[in-house]
């Protein structure tokens, strides 16, 4: 991610794909440290758009669903793809891929680059994390490096495309489908605050609405620390 910058700053504008073999200083949401393992996906994907910043976080959504369903074009029968708020790709219930964007506003030109970063477990995975991680070599799933990471590319390539122009309905229709912990209790993180309640499912902006003893709340940032229960109340 600190290359693809780099390279934006140097005036290579045009949509690229930086790739690393492995990375000294990996990092996921909140400046948290990501374990690089070896044999594992580090990339991103450089993106140029003039929408407003106010809707530039729904490109994680974008790259979830693209993640998605470049595995499900893989994966044999009996596993399962979901997608954990806002920005993490389950494998069987479990973390296999996790997606972190950031922004660089352009000075003097009608679009920024937005910075889409995917790290995907292919061979191995962090064992001492908050919530339940896992590969696809874990899960008896072999598939190739350049495989895959040709697969992302062009299901990225597609959805971003199409959020270009239909907007974010055709991508909350693909990540709510596949939508973890929909109607089941779940416990947010809502930096150092921790709230539970039942999710809802998305706003149409990408924001999570967690029903709770007090209503229904809209939540902008935060992190899924456990879920699963369902609640049958409605």
């Amino acid at each position: 991610m600190d290359e693809a910058r780099a390279l934006v700053e140097k005036g290579m504008l045009d949509e690229s794909v930086v790739v690393a073999a492995r990375q000294t200083q990996g990092r996921g949401r909140r400046g948290r440290k990501w374990d690089s393992l070896p044999g594992n996906l580090f990339m991103t994907y450089i993106y140029r758009h003039d929408c407003p910043l106010s809707i530039a976080p729904q490109l994680s959504f974008v790259a979830c669903v693209s993640v998605g369903e470049a595995l499900r074009s893989f994966i044999p029968p009996g596993n399962t793809i979901t997608y954990k708020w806002p920005n993490d790709v389950l494998l069987n219930g479990k973390k296999v891929a996790g997606i972190l964007l950031e922004t660089i506003e352009l000075s003097g030109q009608e679009e920024n680059a937005y910075l889409i970063a995917c790290g995907l477990n292919i061979t191995d995975f962090p064992k001492d994390v908050r919530y339940p991680a896992t590969s696809l070599q874990e899960e008896s799933i072999l598939l190739a490096y350049e495989e895959i990471l040709n697969s992302i590319v062009i299901s990225l390539q597609k959805h971003l495309m199409a959020w270009s122009e239909q907007g974010f309905s055709s991508i909350y229709t693909l990540w709510m489908r596949d939508a973890a912990y929909i109607d089941a209790s779940v416990t947010i993180d809502l930096q150092g605050k921790i709230q539970s309640g039942i999710f809802k499912g998305l706003d149409k902006d990408g924001a999570m609405l967690l029903k709770t003893s007090d209503g229904l709340m809209t939540i902008n940032a935060g992190e899924v620390l456990a879920g699963g229960t369902h609640a049958f109340s409605n």
